[in-house]
């Protein structure tokens, strides 16, 4: 009797199990992941699989029916746009406004000198996302632009398919030195690292790097995605991204 009620309660426990995907901009890679292991400690029976890419592509890949439950875009527009086109059932919802920094792995780099590292004898390539389709990519130009040195930089350019990417050829040494997320430099594998300084960019020299996130038309039925959607919105969470260096929603 009690073996066949075990039975029954784990295959109850397996029946109700939920799953979901989650697009979301690369510049999220480690305080999502952070915020999904909290989470699945109190859904341990749930699956959350997190796509991972820039956010231009995922509003495009959303808007063609790819089956993905929530949004979570470094643009908020992206996410207006498809909430206005109906891919997107909730209100854009922001959690977070991001911010820049100029990053390098050479010993040479020095965070007292600013943008004037880019012009430095030492630097042949500049990474940054490509501003065509990711938001952080975006930003970084007009930085350069406001700076007045875009044009002189333009030939050392070099443009990763994302923020991680962008991130991933400094540090592997494709690139010199770059302009990537501040997310990413304050993720624990730099952070503790020998490479973890960098220079904080005056965000009044770009745009707002407004972030927001939404259950898409796929989801709309999805309980867990709905779970998810409330579960980012509290001050637990709030804590986590404040820790990865967003301004959170509210503040």
């Amino acid at each position: 009797m009690l073996k066949g009620l075990l039975i029954l309660i784990f295959t109850g426990s397996l029946l109700y199990a939920g799953e979901m995907t989650i697009f979301a901009a690369s510049d999220l890679k480690f305080a999502l992941d952070t915020v999904k292991a909290k989470f699945l400690k109190e859904h341990p029976n749930d699956t959350i699989r997190i796509v991972y890419g820039s956010s231009g592509k995922g509003r495009v890949q959303i808007a063609d029916g790819a089956p993905c439950d929530l949004y979570f875009s470094a643009n908020m527009d992206y996410v207006t746009q498809l909430y206005k086109s109906g891919d997107v059932v909730t209100k854009p919802k922001l959690y977070a406004i991001g911010r820049l920094v100029i990053w390098s792995t050479n010993r040479i780099f020095d965070v007292k000198k600013g943008f004037s590292n880019l012009s430095a004898p030492w630097v042949e390539k500049i990474a940054i996302a490509n501003p065509s389709h990711a938001p952080y990519g975006e930003k970084a130009k007009q930085v350069l632009e406001s700076k007045h040195l875009y044009a002189m930089l333009k030939p050392k350019i070099v443009l990763g398919e994302n923020i991680s990417q962008t991130a991933n050829y400094i540090k592997t040494g494709a690139a010199d030195v770059g302009v990537i997320a501040l997310s990413l430099v304050l993720a624990p594998i730099v952070a503790n690292s020998e490479h973890h300084t960098y220079y904080l960019i005056d965000e009044k020299l770009h745009e707002p790097l407004r972030q927001g996130y939404g259950i898409t038309k796929y989801g709309k039925y999805n309980l867990l995605a709905k779970s998810f959607y409330l579960f980012f919105q509290t001050d637990e969470v709030q804590q986590i991204m404040k820790r990865y260096g967003f301004s959170v929603s509210g503040e």
